[in-house]
């Protein structure tokens, strides 16, 4: 059974992503893990005998409210597949050691601002540049996302991790009716190379489902991208996160970025292959 990993900080935004998560178990089966990262102790206080008192405390006080979130959202998660943890450590650095191969990290997007994009970035940024891990990304103003259409976005000189999405299809693909193919090519001399990719791709998939390719031409695409998609939020796109490649690299790193600070389309992240 695969983990689905919600990370959650009681904002508003908290009852709409515990009743997502319980709708997810419900429908694909997995285990669910709430994790809260508590806020750090004061200086003064990190170095003494009185800090795990206070920890403690901390957790305590965090199982109380995510308990009064279930309870308040009428919600009742599969008690044996269900956990609640509340940690003290960095975020990134704890999860590193937490997350598993095939776990599922479900973040909410917010949607920044310019100006606040270049000053602090984002939560749900720093934590897919820093792990390479499968994430999905939705924004807060969806309260039942689930996937009826994937579109994968593919670049035939930047394969896709084909193990992380035979996760992804083996986790919500019992839902999706169609997968939509795309890419983004520069010059006419790249179309058939792309085509055969994407012809590969819907090969390794299988018949299970209807398919649409998709071509977009010149760098302007990612605007229409935008546009598109931030109009269908049953539809998910899936994004491979950079390769060894550095262009590529800083390529997806932009695009995957660009769209999580506008905060408006859900989103599935596959980590690089290593």
């Amino acid at each position: 059974m695969n983990r689905l990993i919600v990370l959650v900080d009681f904002s508003p935004y908290t009852p709409t992503q515990l009743k997502l998560a319980c709708r997810w178990q419900e429908i694909y089966g997995l285990e669910l893990v709430f994790l809260h990262k508590m806020d750090g102790l004061a200086p003064t206080l990190s170095n003494t005998r009185e800090s795990d008192k206070i920890i403690a405390f901390n957790k305590a006080e965090a199982e109380r409210k995510y308990l009064q979130y279930l309870k308040d959202s009428e919600l009742s998660p599969i008690s044996n597949q269900t956990t609640f943890e509340a940690i003290p450590l960095q975020l990134t650095h704890y999860l590193e050691g937490f997350l598993k191969p095939n776990d599922l990290l479900l973040l909410g997007l917010k949607g920044t601002g310019f100006l606040k994009r270049i000053l602090i970035g984002s939560t749900a940024t720093t934590i897919i540049n820093q792990l390479n891990q499968t994430v999905i990304a939705l924004p807060q103003s969806i309260d039942f996302a689930i996937p009826r259409k994937l579109v994968l976005s593919c670049q035939e000189k930047y394969p896709l991790n084909e193990s992380a999405l035979e996760i992804i299809l083996n986790t919500v693909g019992k839902k999706i009716e169609e997968i939509e193919l795309l890419t983004i090519i520069e010059d006419k001399g790249e179309l058939e190379p792309s085509k055969t990719y994407l012809e590969y791709i819907e090969s390794k998939i299988g018949e299970a489902y209807s398919y649409k390719i998709s071509i977009y031409e010149n760098t302007d695409a990612f605007s229409e991208i935008k546009k598109r998609f931030s109009q269908c939020l049953d539809d998910f796109i899936v994004l491979q996160k950079g390769s060894r490649h550095l262009n590529d690299k800083l390529f997806r790193r932009f695009f995957i970025n660009d769209l999580i600070h506008d905060g408006n389309t859900p989103l599935i992240i596959l980590p690089a292959e290593k």
